[in-house]
């Protein structure tokens, strides 16, 4: 096997966090984002790289790339992929549409039967979720993207009795586990949304999904309203930082 020299930069990669890797002769790498792959100089040493293509477009053409293309069964994983990548900011709507997304996701390729372009709805319905409405209408988006992935997984309409009472129910658990007396925080709140979308999906459903595992915060730097050790994702928690 030809050895390739690198140098490892102080650079993170935005995934996981370990220094990336420089190398002075391409290797080959798949693109976390769109499962392309293609030879490479710079990637993160645990497998995880992203294509010039990829670097450059919106949060939300990453993400239905990447809905597409991963096989990934864990929707908590999957959330910090696509929250690592450069496009998507600290806040914003772009997160309400995440979190059904990789929910759909996570239960279509563990096997589970969703709806024809099932993807596609529940982008299309969290596209018309605007940012903000935690604290101006009291019901937080990303809550709201767990009822919207139950509602297109069950078909619901308002008609149909069952169906729209899991999809709000869902939503309604979600949203009692953002109780916490904090600013708001859009990565916290996709957090929070996921675990408690994998719980319902389990109870609700009988679909299983892998349990979240924890996750060690890296945007508290770039969050002005940080809850710091009032999160349970905080870096510095473990410490008492």
């Amino acid at each position: 096997m030809k050895r390739t020299a690198a140098l490892v930069s102080n650079v993170d990669c935005g995934i996981c966090g370990q220094p990336l890797v420089y190398a002075t002769s391409a290797v080959n790498r798949e693109c976390s984002f769109c499962g392309k792959e293609q030879p490479a100089l710079i990637y993160c040493p645990a497998g995880h790289y992203i294509c010039d293509a990829c670097h450059s477009q919106s949060a939300i053409a990453i993400l239905r790339g990447f809905l597409s293309a991963t096989r990934n069964t864990d929707p908590s994983e999957m959330l910090e992929e696509i929250m690592a990548h450069p496009a998507v900011p600290m806040h914003g709507p772009e997160h309400h549409a995440i979190v059904p997304g990789v929910i759909i996701a996570a239960v279509r390729n563990s096997g589970y039967p969703i709806p024809e372009n099932a993807i596609e709805k529940v982008l299309e319905r969290a596209g018309k979720f605007p940012g903000g409405w935690c604290g101006l209408y009291g019901d937080c988006g990303a809550g709201v993207g767990v009822g919207i992935a139950v509602s297109v997984l069950t078909s619901a309409t308002p008609l149909k009795g069952k169906e729209r009472s899991l999809a709000i129910g869902a939503t309604a658990t979600s949203l009692l586990k953002m109780l916490d007396d904090q600013p708001r925080c859009c990565k916290r709140a996709a957090r929070v949304a996921i675990r408690a979308g994998v719980d319902y999906l389990k109870s609700q459903f009988n679909i299983s999904l892998p349990v979240p595992k924890e996750v060690i915060c890296r945007d508290s730097q770039r969050n002005g309203q940080c809850a710091k050790l009032n999160c349970p994702f905080y870096a510095g928690k473990k410490s008492g930082k």
